[in-house]
């Protein structure tokens, strides 16, 4: 572990902000519709990654046609009215204020776009704690590839052995890993069936973060 980290590099989807439960309770209803079912042991491989096909196309496989059109916009239609609801995790702002407080750089790496990402940091008011974000936009190979993370890093100007990663999935600690960066893995409800076996900390919450153990004192 490093004492005192320079930066502190975070994942967005299911770390700062649950969206991984509705976009799954979303396709969930939408193969139901279709008298199909999707256990979270078959969704969970996804989350972390961009590089699946299209969750409509393995639909289409597993009913052998093509799924309802209105079904999916609807279903599609009814996740953003909830995405628009959706609030930081608890922990977030806390962990966030003891980076200031420590002079660590934050970043923000995700395989996510950055239409998504940017919009979500404007509506919550936290864009501007970000020295940096980093998507899938900016990279050609996204996690587990270690190109977001890296990507982070030189926006930074760190060394990235000199960082730490709050991830919640096995693919994004891989990532960060092979990127030679510390991680921290917080699973979410969907990430803890898949848990990583390379991950420096495993901790239910970031209400439970170490602070003292990363030179960081104390949350206020």
């Amino acid at each position: 572990m490093i004492a005192v980290p320079a930066a502190l590099i975070l994942d967005f989807d299911g770390t700062l902000v649950d969206t991984e439960w509705p976009t799954y309770e979303m396709v969930r209803g939408v193969y139901r519709s279709h008298g199909a079912d999707l256990a979270i042991a078959d969704w969970v491989d996804r989350l972390g990654r961009a590089d699946h096909r299209p969750w409509v196309d393995d639909l289409a496989e597993l009913i052998g046609g093509e799924p309802d059109v209105e079904v999916v916009e609807r279903a599609e239609s009814e996740g953003r009215a909830v995405y628009a609801t959706l609030s930081l995790l608890p922990g977030v702002v806390e962990l966030m204020d003891a980076a200031d407080r420590a002079d660590m750089a934050m970043a923000v790496a995700s395989s996510s776009p950055s239409r998504w990402v940017d919009s979500h940091l404007d509506r919550l008011g936290i864009a501007d704690r970000f020295a940096a974000v980093r998507t899938r936009d900016h990279v050609d190979r996204t996690k587990p590839d270690p190109d977001l993370f890296l990507a982070a890093a030189a926006a930074l100007d760190i060394d990235p052995a000199q960082a730490v990663v709050i991830e919640d999935s096995r693919h994004g600690c891989r990532a960060a890993k092979s990127a030679g960066m510390t991680c921290v893995v917080v699973p979410n409800p969907i990430t803890r069936h898949d848990l990583p076996g390379d991950a420096d900390l495993i901790i239910d919450s970031l209400v439970d973060f170490p602070y003292d153990r990363f030179g960081m004192g104390r949350a206020r």
